[in-house]
């Protein structure tokens, strides 16, 4: 529960990666911790995490290779997803920085699938149950062994 809560005591957002758009950098699975930055910090280069979307239920992670102050967006691409000559294809839309959530400070291999599956009905339910069922049969060894 600290690698999954305490980060986010401290400020940071944790998503799953999904897809394969920027590895070997992040692998499909890992859980990302996501800080939110200032984006006169964010440079060339840098990984941030973005809002691919108005509506904001699609976030992506990809690498900002040219920022445009005067729109006030980021071009970025996956550093994965290339064309058959092996050259990096650029995302079609840029990023707005209203969009940008932030840059990713660290990354945990495979961590990913676990957090999906302790967040995420059906499994959060079965936890829980599971945790009441455990809570249950210790009161009632206890009890038994008292008399």
């Amino acid at each position: 529960m600290i690698i999954f809560l305490f980060p986010k005591i401290l400020g940071y957002k944790t998503f799953v990666v999904t897809s394969g758009s920027m590895e070997p950098l992040y692998p499909v699975g890992s859980l990302l911790y996501v800080k939110k930055t200032d984006t006169d910090e964010i440079k060339v280069g840098d990984a941030i995490t973005f809002y691919m979307d108005e509506e904001r239920k699609i976030i992506a992670t990809h690498q900002v290779y040219e920022i445009d102050k005067e729109n006030k967006e980021f071009k970025t691409q996956g550093i994965n997803n290339k064309d058959e000559e092996g050259n990096i294809i650029h995302d079609a839309n840029p990023v707005k920085f209203s969009q940008v959530i932030g840059k990713p400070e660290k990354s945990i291999k495979k961590l990913g699938y676990i957090n999906r599956i302790i967040t995420t009905p059906p499994w959060i339910y079965l936890i829980l149950l599971f945790t009441i069922f455990i809570i249950l049969i210790n009161s009632f060894l206890e009890k038994l062994v008292r008399r």
